[in-house]
């Protein structure tokens, strides 16, 4: 995750988008920090997501729900209410 978020702070230096006032190691510690906890929020909302969709299975089968478009709609819905963007 450290090269993924060194890799966003250059590229946000390089376009001009931030000057740094602190040292760019902690800049990049930051970024790096908030992308894994996006990760594990996204994570807990698929696990949420799961849940619902087990409440459903029965029906789901019967209707011939398209599984994986049903989960990417669940799971916009929760990320919603819980004030997550995906």
């Amino acid at each position: 995750m450290y090269f993924i978020a060194d890799k966003i702070v250059n590229t946000l230096i390089r376009k001009g988008l931030i000057q740094l006032k602190k040292d760019k190691p902690v800049i990049v510690d930051f970024v790096k920090q908030t992308l894994e906890q996006d990760a594990q929020r996204e994570k807990e909302i698929d696990q949420k997501t799961l849940l619902y969709i087990e409440n459903y299975k029965e029906q789901i089968k019967q209707e011939n729900i398209d599984q994986a478009k049903f989960f990417q709609m669940i799971k916009r819905k929760i990320a919603e209410r819980e004030g997550f963007v995906l």
